[in-house]
């Protein structure tokens, strides 16, 4: 929604610093909703895009915003009219599209420019630094260096001994060298693990860094950096998190 839009202007009427004021208060007025309401940021954050309605929608369907349900939102508002959508998010996701009602991927859109640049631990810092590098960077079945790229496991391998940390080469090696905790334990820094996402011969076949309760950096099939741990297919794949012995 642009801010004029949420003045009841049309739309790009506003000057630019109006624009930036009023967008600012709209999003001030939807946190105050979804605090209201014990919803998440992310609801706010896709209700400026959506409209208010979508904390509703979402306060009645688990509190809690995730893609499925923006996309379930975005269906039923258009009627399950679809439009061509060629943004790399969306294209990674479902081929590239998305439904005729604002923008289902404005959470993960808008993510890609909160990155986390400051972690209160040293050591989870110099990770993180390393992992930031390769941002963007394609996913590679056995990459285990910057000169191959990197899987998943072989992205945690690498940024974790710059910490002066060694980890076997594996998502299931890793998993068995850590200590297992639950998420609601889980700190920035410690490994999150998933089973049964491919055909691997071991149960645990995916690693990724564990950011935040909604949050991991990994290296998986749409490329490395930033995954929404609330999805239904983590969710689904989820195992739990591991803490370096």
């Amino acid at each position: 929604m642009q801010a004029s839009e949420s003045l009841g202007l049309p739309p790009n009427t506003s000057g630019t610093d109006e624009s930036i004021r009023q967008g600012c208060r709209y999003l001030s007025s939807l946190i105050q909703s979804v605090n209201a309401r014990e919803c998440d940021i992310n609801t706010a954050i896709q209700a400026y895009n959506f409209g208010g309605q979508y904390i509703s929608y979402v306060s009645d369907n688990g509190k809690k915003h995730s893609y499925n349900l923006a996309e379930n939102f975005a269906k039923e508002k258009s009627g399950g009219r679809t439009v061509t959508y060629t943004n790399p998010i969306a294209v990674a996701r479902n081929g590239g599209w998305r439904y005729a009602y604002g923008n289902q991927f404005y959470v993960e859109i808008v993510s890609q420019y909160l990155a986390v640049e400051s972690f209160d631990n040293e050591t989870v810092q110099i990770i993180m630094n390393e992992a930031l590098k390769y941002e963007g960077w394609k996913y590679v079945y056995g990459g285990a260096n910057p000169n191959t790229s990197f899987d998943c496991s072989g992205l945690t391998q690498w940024c974790y001994a710059k910490a002066g940390i060694s980890l076997p080469r594996t998502a299931q090696a890793q998993y068995d060298a850590t200590q297992h905790i639950s998420m609601s334990e889980a700190r920035p820094g410690d490994l999150v693990f998933f089973h049964s996402t491919y055909n691997a011969g071991d149960y645990v076949t995916h690693v990724g860094i564990y950011v935040s309760p909604t949050k991991m950096y990994h290296a998986g099939s749409s490329g490395i950096g930033y995954a929404d741990l609330t999805s239904s297919y983590y969710q689904q794949h989820l195992i739990g998190a591991g803490r370096i012995k």
